[in-house]
Formats: C-alpha cells, structure tokens, sequence
C-alpha cells in the first residue's frame, strides 16, 4: 500500500478505502500475467554456449531482467548435475573453491571459476522467483578446450656422446595439437640423423655438434594457438682417464700430492682408494681426495704408503678408473763421515758412508772449490779418485775419495754430499794434512830504521802440528844476552822488539821454527835507513813571464824507502835562502811554479823527502822571466788520434779548451773563428764566406757552444787568447755535426752579456716555414 492508502482488514478480507487523492497517484491494478510475460534472467557474457580453455579463471553473471529486483528470491546456479553451487560465504576454510557464487546489491548472482577444469564442461542453470510465485530460468553450456600443454618436456635434456638419444616433448591439447622442430631455429626434418616421433625427436650416433637449443613447436590450426619449448640439449661424454706414468714417486715425511686426470661432459667427479685395502682415501687419515681436481694429498709420507691404487672419474654419462704404482723414496741420510789426520806426501781415503732408498749418490766438494768431484780420476788432479759402492738391498751407498801423496793444499773441509730422488743431505768432515814449519807466507826479507827508533821484527811459520820458534843473530849467537833485544811468543808468530842503539844491531836475524816433521829457517835483515841523497839536476822546461816548468833527476833509492815528495826553494836575487818560498810536489807531477814575476831573476834549489826525511839542498838553478806578453796558445779539446771532433747534435757544437798561461797580463777576451770547409783533392778548403767570429769576455770561461750550425757539414775552429799586450796565436781544431736524420734540432739557451738567457724553439721556426711554404 502506498501512503495515501489506508486500509481495514477484517479477518482475511482488505478492503481498501481511497483517499481524495488525484487520478494520477491512483494505485493500477496488479497484472500477473503481465509481470510473468516481461520478466526474465540474462547471463553475461552473452551466448548459449561459452568455449572457454582449461586453467582459466571465468565469471558468469546472471542478472535479473524485472521491474523490480527486490522481487527476486531463492537465485542459485545449478551445476551440469542440478547441483546448487554454493556460495563463497558458505564455503568452508580459507581457500576458494574451484567454482563458488557471489550475490551482488542488484540481485544478480555471479558464477567463478577459479582455474577452469575439464571436467566442468556442461551445462550450468541459473533459477529464481519473482514476486513470490513466478519461476524463472536460464541456461548456458561451457565447452571447455584443453590448451597447448607440455606433459613431458624437461627443459634441459642430456644424450651421451655416440649412443642414440630421444628429445622428450609430450604434449597435449584439445583439439589435438600438431609438432614440428626446429634446431637452433632452423627447421628440422627426418633424415639418416633425425627421426620424428609422436612425443620425441630421436638423435642417431649423438656428436658433441648436437648441443644447442632445440625448439619443440605446437600447434591447433582449428583454433590458431601456437606455442614453442625451448630444450637446452647438452651431450654428456663419458669419462676419459688419462694414464700416468707409472710408477708415482713420493718421499717420505713429505707431503705428496698424485693428480688424476680425466675427461668429460659434465666435469667428472674424483674418487680414490688404496688396491690392496680398498679403502676409500677420501677421508681417510693423513689423506684427502679432491673430489673436483681429482688430486690425491698425502700428508707426511710413509714407507707403508707404497703400493697401487685406483682412481675413479664418474660423471652422468659413466664411469672410468686406473691404476697408479706409488714408490716412497726415502731420502737419504749420511751415517758416517770421520774427520782424518794424514802426513804430507802420503796417501788418504775419505770415507763417507749413506742411506737411503733409492741408495744414494755420494759425491765429494772441498769448500774452497769451485765444484764436487765427478766419479772416477780427477781431469784436473790425477791424485784424486772418486768411487762410489752400492747395495740395493740394504739402500746403503759407501763414497771414497782417495787422494795420493798428499799436499799441503789439500788440508780443509770437505763436504760429502748424498743425493737420491727424494732429495741431498751435506755433511762437512775435515782432512788434516800434517807438514813441516814453512815461512811461505813470508814476504819481507828487510826491516828499516834509524835515529835509533824502536822497530818490530816478525817471524810467521806456518805447520801442522804448530812450531816452537827460537831466534839468533850474528850466526848462531843467542838473543836472550842482549837487553835490547826481547822476544815476544815463541810460536808459530814470533816478533823480535830491538832498539838499535848502533850500527851492531843492523844485522841478520835468523828465526829457526821446529815441529815433530822437521826444522825451517829464515832470514830477516834489519837495515838502516838514510835520507835520500841530493837532486841531481835541474832543469828548465817551459818558461813564461809568470810560471816556470822543471824536469828532474832525482836521486836514486832503494826500493822499500822510496821518494815521497820533492820540495822546491826559491827566491829573488838580492834575498836570502832564509826569505825564500818553498813549494812541494808529489813525485811524478809536474814541477810547474806558478804566480812569479815577470822579467825577474830567481834562483831555486831543490830536495827529496822519504820517510827518514828531507835530503840535502842541491841542483842549484838560476833563471829570469820573460817579460809581459801575450798570452800563450790556447789548447782546444778534441779526441786524440782523430783528425776532427764529432757533434752529438746536427745544429750545435760545445767547444773546450785548456786556459793558456797569460804570460804577465790577465785574459780578458777570447776570440773563436769557425767556418764551413770541404775536403777537395786531399785537402781541406775553407768556405770564407760562411765563416763567422765571436767574442768571449769572460776570462773564466773555458767552454762555448756553437750554434745555428748547418748539419752533416766539416767546420775549423781558431781559438785566441788575449789580454793587454795583445791576441795569442791560434789553437786549431776541426769537428763534424750530425745529420738531421740522426738527431733532432735543439732548443738553444743562449747566455747574454747581461746574465740572462732566451729560449729559441728552432725546431717550431722550420716547422712554420715548412707550413708557409705549404701554403704558397
């Protein structure tokens, strides 16, 4: 009823009362039939029949068609068994069902699938009432198709090397699928190496050229679904093992390791046991089995790790092994080796005894030498023999080196030396060679002194056992008479300390040395020493206003008292010796006086000095210097014995000389003249006009370098000195620069008057020439 309605109700019977209302808010009468005619349910999405692929999720919505959907009850989906389908809040659990039903505010019932199966293929109803009494229905069928699916199509597959081999791809749709392959994206087909099964493609003789990428294709020409599987196809090769030699030497109280090795696809795997006890090493005490790099590690090698054993390489494709002879070497071990005492000129044997297994080498090395004995006579010293006796069993070795007549030279050590295959050991044994006192070590015969001077008088014997030592003098007279002779130790170095009072202590001293195998005796003679006797003559070799060169004769003297020094006096007339001026020089200098006066007369007088002192004055000299002139000529540095100098460089050239004596006057300026010149016809000729002139005004300067010098060119230098009184004469020299082929141009620094210096990039100026001719 609506609002303007009121209405009485007695027992079952209502009657209505209108109100007043208008004609247009008067309630129609109720048409059944009407409402039964209009109304019905639609199922989106549209159509009687749903094709829909199996493992898709769907939704099927069935939506009332009504004036009024409030009117609408009891909405359910029927299943293809007129099942009620139950909705998802009377599902039990937290999962979804794999169909379930959801009511929206509209009325309208949603049917889901959660992953379509293929046994939900049939016909599903959706019912409802309206208005109480009405029933409405509506149907739609789901036809399900079965998608492109792979049941049997691992991914990655592996065929063994030579044998034949089937690539799985099974696969699996509605309507039923056509196959087809392609490798590495090349289409196969069946040949003598390819066959094409349902569910396969079969390799004949697999090669290891098979691996790749195979493309297992499907495909429903009915409904247009395509689909590929890539199948990665390794071929696996059975193991390889590569055989060692046999048999494996390890050594003892070592740590060893045996790598076997063997090929494969995939890696092999490693496993290792002992033969004789089958054990399986690869936890086994003292050894490890690397299961990857398949090397064996024993650790502290024992004798009893000898004997074969057996290594394994399996991988997915099968399995190989080898065995392996293992052979401890026992490093060898000297057992006896005595020092030996032997007399000079008799025979000896060194004997050194060894073990080890194999049984060792025994070879012999004195320390002093340059390298051990080889086995038999010496090729150097055919005194010496080598020998060497083995016995295998016992792994003993007995090494003898005999030596006949034995020499002094032979006393020392003498290493033995035991080699085998595990390694050396050393010992050092000493050979004592017993001789007589000798005084070869000696070399002085003479002893100096003077002015009474304490001296030391040495006597060394050298023997085995060592020597007593007795002196005497004056034949056979004792020392020990004397008090200013006393003797200090008596063996085998002995040293007479005498103070010679006079001339009867310059004598011979005799040192007598005793051992039990013999008597030696030398003679030591103790000289006086004097000063050396007068200069001989003097004599002038080179004068100028300022300097003055003498030569020399010296006096002669003995050997072991030899001139040390040479001291020259000298004075102007009218002085005194008492005024005069020495000078020393060193013996075999120049004796070359420097810084007298010019137009002067000097007299000089000369003496050697030695250890005891300075000689007499002699070789009286007189002389007068030369007065005030120019400079003497310069001496250019060049090479000795070449014609002409050559240039490191192909545009410069660094001349040097000797300062010349100034003769009186100090050089202010030198002058250098260099020009071009050309050998013609066995001569040289000067190019004039490309000689040029410069001018140096520093007198301490005694180097200059030529610059802007043509290259590969000859050039004549003139050097002058000058100073007051004028130029010196010319020293000459010729040079050579370098081709520009040979060496780059410089950049020159070029010192100026004022101090300062200036950078000229040649090599950039010829660079800009050679661009400004490019250009024109």
């Amino acid at each position: 009823m609506t609002a303007a309605e009121t209405s009485i109700c007695i027992s079952v019977l209502c009657v209505y009362v209108l109100r007043a209302t208008p004609p247009s808010q008067q309630p129609r009468a109720i048409n059944r039939s009407a409402y039964a005619d209009e109304a019905s349910l639609e199922i989106l999405p549209n159509g009687d029949t749903q094709t829909k692929a199996i493992g898709s999720s769907i939704i099927l919505t069935c939506k009332p068609k009504v004036d009024d959907t409030k009117l609408i009850e009891n909405m359910q989906w029927l299943d293809p068994h007129n099942r009620a389908i139950e909705s998802l809040g009377t599902s039990s659990g937290h999962s979804k069902p794999p169909m379930y039903t959801e009511l929206h505010q509209d009325n309208s019932l949603s049917l889901f699938f959660n992953s379509l199966e293929e046994e939900q293929a049939g016909k599903y109803t959706c019912k409802a009432t309206y208005a109480n009494s009405i029933q409405l229905e509506k149907s739609v069928t789901i036809e399900t198709i079965v998608a492109i699916t792979w049941d049997n199509a691992p991914p990655n597959q592996y065929p063994i090397l030579g044998e034949d081999f089937a690539i799985q791809c099974k696969v699996r749709a509605r309507p039923s699928p056509s196959v087809d392959w392609l490798f590495n994206g090349e289409l196969i087909k069946t040949n003598e190496h390819y066959i094409i099964d349902t569910y396969a493609l079969k390799i004949k003789n697999v090669q290891e050229s098979d691996d790749g990428i195979y493309t297992c294709r499907a495909s429903v020409l009915t409904t247009g679904e395509l689909k590929e599987r890539p199948i990665r196809v390794e071929v696996h090769v059975r193991p390889t093992v590569e055989e060692l030699p046999s048999p494996v030497d390890v050594i003892e109280g070592e740590d060893a390791s045996i790598q076997c090795k063997a090929y494969g696809k995939p890696a092999p795997k490693f496993a290792w046991v002992k033969s004789l006890t089958h054990q399986n090493l690869s936890n086994a005490d003292r050894f490890s089995a690397d299961a990857d790099t398949g090397v064996l590690t024993i650790t502290n090698v024992n004798r009893d790790d000898a004997g074969e054993y057996q290594c394994t390489a399996t991988n997915a494709a099968g399995t190989a092994n080898t065995n392996i002879m293992v052979n401890v070497i026992v490093k060898p071990k000297i057992m006896d080796y005595p020092n030996i005492t032997v007399v000079q000129d008799t025979e000896t044997n060194l004997v050194c005894k060894a073990f080890g297994r194999p049984p060792p080498k025994v070879t012999f090395k004195k320390e002093t030498g340059e390298k051990p004995y080889a086995i038999g006579l010496q090729v150097d010293d055919d005194r010496i023999v080598l020998t060497n006796s083995a016995d295998d069993i016992a792994g003993e070795t007995v090494g003898t080196l005999t030596i006949h007549e034995t020499l002094r030279s032979d006393d020392g050590l003498y290493e033995c030396v035991a080699q085998n295959a595990g390694g050396e050991t050393r010992r050092n044994g000493h050979l004592m060679v017993e001789f007589p006192p000798s005084f070869a070590a000696m070399s002085n015969r003479t002893v100096w002194s003077w002015d009474q001077r304490p001296v030391n008088i040495s006597c060394t014997a050298e023997s085995i056992p060592n020597a007593t030592i007795r002196w005497t003098v004056h034949g056979d007279q004792k020392i020990d008479t004397d008090s200013m002779i006393k003797q200090l130790g008596n063996g085998p170095i002995s040293t007479l300390m005498i103070v010679p009072l006079d001339r009867r202590y310059y004598t011979t001293y005799k040192c007598i040395a005793t051992n039990k195998h013999g008597t030696r005796e030398h003679n030591i003679e103790l000289r006086e020493a004097t000063k050396p006797g007068v200069v001989m003559q003097a004599k002038m070799a080179e004068i100028t206003a300022t300097t003055i060169r003498f030569d020399l004769v010296l006096p002669s003297t003995h050997p072991e008292m030899p001139i040390k020094t040479v001291v020259v006096q000298y004075k102007k007339d009218g002085e005194t010796w008492m005024q005069a001026k020495n000078r020393t020089w060193s013996i075999d200098s120049y004796y070359v006086l420097e810084g007298l006066k010019p137009q002067t007369p000097y007299e000089f007088r000369f003496a050697a000095r030695n250890d005891v002192g300075l000689g007499n004055w002699g070789a009286l000299h007189r002389e007068i210097t030369p007065g005030r002139t120019v400079p003497n000529e310069p001496k250019i540095i060049v090479p000795k014995e070449t014609e002409y100098d050559l240039s490191k460089f192909n545009n410069q050239y660094e001349l040097s000389w000797l300062a010349p004596a100034d003769n009186g006057e100090p050089i202010d300026t030198y002058e250098i003249k260099y020009c071009q010149i050309r050998h013609i016809s066995g001569a040289w000729e000067v190019l004039e006009d490309s000689c040029r002139t410069e001018d140096i005004k520093s007198q301490g300067r005694m180097r200059h370098w030529l610059k802007y010098l043509a290259s590969d060119t000859f050039y004549s230098v003139e050097l002058k000195a000058h100073n007051a009184m004028g130029f010196s004469k010319p020293g000459y020299a010729k040079f050579k620069t370098a081709s520009e082929s040979a060496e780059g141009k410089m950049d020159y620094d070029i010192d100026t008057s004022a101090g300062g210096t200036r950078k000229l990039a040649v090599t950039a100026i010829a660079t800009a020439i050679t661009i400004l001719f490019l250009t024109i």
